[in-house]
């Protein structure tokens, strides 16, 4: 505790001279959490923070690195322990040096050396992927645990009910400890949550649900020990610590300066500190010498001391360039090294496109013992794997998880089972859904190695459908593939085929990136004769194929939109217009073909792009901008969707694209040479 206090403190000293990055949120006052809780957890164990975690990682740090018989009054610490708390504060003051590279910094923390898996700075966002560790445990037997750390404003999120029913329903060993300081920001917990004690919230969901006062180490330590050996045993709990910060939410100053408390509670606070509080117990009852806990406080302030030494000392690392895509991605998988998929050869398979994204799913769940399989009714008669006669009902609560309709929190286990090496499939069963679970996709799951300078990966596959064409109206019919284009850090496909569809279903299952696959209803019953090669291939996840040659004109599409181009160069053939017909393939802009599309536009020096998305989602004018940009020249222009798709049969076929619109817009790009044309 007195280690951490002194941290915190000399950071603030630092962040005044302006020698720390970003926002400086500190524990000084609630040490004592930590301290009591960490001291029980076993080397497999793994523990998720927030916001405001350096002591989370620093007492993580030193109960996993310090050997037992390691006397803090009489040893410095053993060099390894030194350099590896040298790089812990080099991230938390956003160095270059740091454990993560001073990507994370103080509110992104993560060193998975010490099971620290990583902090969320999004308030609650930590939670669904501590349960999905805990998942990860599960599903091995490991015996460990997850421990997650919250405030007590996280316990309004949605993401803390969805992932408490989750953990209670699939008996994860889940521990989420509420450091109640007594503000979210400044707002109490008696102006935000209905329901106090806030443990209750965690006992609603048939959570073991526990309330300790934070100046009492003793009792915290024995309930923090009995709640562990509960979750072990698979039932998850929450412990709710009262404690207080002393400081205000962010920086130096006290709350009573900002306004929203006043210095008589401060005081009081200060007086039931455990760092004043414990020392005056254990003297009461003769378990002190006196003068021992200044002793004790003077080494650890040597220890903290001695550390920032080594930190400034440390040559600073030269300055590099910085490449994002570094940040946001890992090789592409080496399987996935063929340019097109197989042609047919061997017996042949006919299924449907449907019954073909069923079938390599299964195959995966077989081939694979790390794959799940996770959503709503995945598991049930109406989901995929059964209506298309492949579901293994073996698998059916271990490895194919049947969710609550829940999607940030299901899609947030995910992350955290990715985080933990598992290899989980989640289906979203409609793109729109996407929109339900954003925050645990684009704030985590997107960006996981951008928030942890590239230590951590999380290979989700997210495969989900987008009913064009079919009356479902737009709150089911969002075509997610230019939201998951803006956001950093996923691979997009959305195959045009069962063959493309496996090759790419089977190297995401082999790529330590998010996918996101697509798929379009309405390709659901086209029927392909399948070889067993078919169902083993790996194809790019970068890169995309022309699939028609063609001088006049060429057509650019993917998924549905590739069938209209492809129909639609057949009726421009009639007429004597030889169109090029190219598949996108990699749909995110990290892994755009540039090449291929450039080399095409420069054979016929006019390019469509035909876009099966809403015009306000489509990715066609962005490729466009940069197409112009790198090589002026060709005549461009979009085509797509209308913005709203009704569910009135007639006013729909008017929304959404067909064959005929791509002839009439190719045509009219030919007879027009100049200018850049947008629709």
């Amino acid at each position: 505790m007195h280690f951490v206090r002194f941290f915190e403190t000399a950071m603030l000293e630092r962040a005044a001279r302006g020698e720390v990055t970003g926002p400086v949120h500190t524990a000084i006052g609630q040490e004592v959490v930590a301290a009591a809780v960490l001291r029980h957890l076993r080397p497999d164990d793994l523990v998720v923070g927030n916001h405001r975690s350096h002591h989370h990682l620093l007492v993580q740090s030193l109960t996993r690195l310090l050997p037992a018989d390691w006397d803090p009054l009489a040893d410095a610490f053993p060099d390894p322990v030194a350099k590896h708390l040298a790089a812990s504060f080099a991230e938390v003051t956003a160095q270059t040096s740091g454990v993560n590279h001073g990507a994370g910094g103080s509110m992104h923390l993560r060193d998975a050396e010490v099971g620290f898996a990583g902090s969320s700075a999004i308030v609650g966002g930590g939670i669904p992927l501590a349960a999905g560790l805990a998942l990860a445990h599960r599903r091995r037997a490991s015996g460990g645990v997850a421990v997650c750390f919250i405030g007590d404003g996280a316990v309004n999120q949605g993401v803390f009910h969805e992932s408490a029913n989750l953990a209670r329903l699939l008996a994860l060993p889940l521990l989420i400890v509420v450091e109640n300081n007594g503000y979210a920001e400044s707002t109490r917990p008696d102006e935000a949550s209905s329901v106090l004690p806030l443990a209750g919230q965690g006992a609603a969901h048939g959570l073991r649900a526990v309330q300790v006062a934070g100046d009492e180490p003793a009792a915290l330590t024995e309930a923090a020990g009995q709640l562990l050996e509960t979750v072990r045993a698979g039932r998850p709990a929450l412990l709710e610590v009262e404690t207080y910060r002393h400081l205000d939410h962010v920086g130096p100053r006290r709350g009573s300066a900002a306004g929203y408390r006043d210095e008589a509670e401060e005081q009081r606070w200060l007086e039931r500190d455990p760092l004043v509080s414990l020392p005056r117990t254990l003297r009461r009852e003769g378990l002190l010498p006196d003068g021992a806990d200044l002793l004790v406080a003077a080494a650890a302030e040597r220890a903290v001391g001695a550390v920032w030494e080594r930190v400034a000392a440390a040559a600073p690392p030269g300055v590099e360039r910085l490449d994002p895509y570094r940040l946001l991605r890992g090789a592409p998988p080496a399987a996935t090294a063929a340019a097109a998929a197989p042609a047919p050869s061997g017996p042949t398979v006919p299924l449907t496109f449907q019954e073909a994204i069923a079938e390599g799913l299964g195959r995966a769940l077989h081939r694979d013992p790390d794959v799940l399989f996770l959503g709503e009714e995945v598991g049930k008669p109406g989901g995929l794997l059964a209506q298309c006669g492949r579901l293994d009902r073996t698998l059916v609560g271990t490895r194919i998880i049947d969710t609550p309709i829940s999607e940030a929190g299901f899609v947030g286990l995910a992350g955290g089972a990715a985080l933990a090496g598992l290899r989980p499939v989640v289906e979203l069963m409609y793109g729109s859904f996407a929109l339900v679970a954003a925050d645990q996709l684009f704030n985590h799951i997107g960006v996981v190695r951008a928030l942890y300078g590239n230590t951590a990966k999380a290979p989700v596959v997210v495969r989900t459908k987008v009913p064009t064409g079919l009356g479902y109206g737009p709150q089911h019919g969002l075509n997610p593939v230019g939201l998951f284009g803006a956001f950093p850090g996923w691979r997009v496909h959305a195959p045009a085929d069962a063959r493309e569809y496996l090759g790419v279903l089977n190297s995401a299952l082999e790529c330590d990136d998010p996918v996101l696959i697509v798929e379009f209803s309405p390709l659901y019953g086209e029927r392909a004769a399948l070889t067993e090669a078919d169902f083993t291939a790996r194809l790019p996840l970068e890169g995309a194929r022309t699939v028609r040659a063609g001088s006049d004109v060429t057509l650019v599409g993917y998924g549905l939109a590739l069938h209209w181009a492809l129909e639609a160069a057949e009726v421009l053939a009639a007429e004597g217009v030889d169109a090029e017909v190219v598949d996108l393939r990699a749909l995110d802009f990290a892994a755009i073909d540039w090449s291929t599309l450039e080399a095409s536009l420069r054979r016929t020096g006019r390019g469509l792009f035909v876009d099966p998305a809403a015009r306000g989602q489509a990715i066609g004018p962005r490729l466009v901008a940069e197409l112009g940009a790198r090589s002026p020249g060709p005549v461009l222009a979009t085509l797509a969707c209308a913005d709203v798709q009704p569910v009135a049969r007639e006013l729909e076929r008017q929304a959404v694209l067909t064959a005929a619109d791509v002839v009439r817009a190719a045509r009219r790009l030919i007879d027009n040479h100049t200018g850049e044309a947008h629709q």
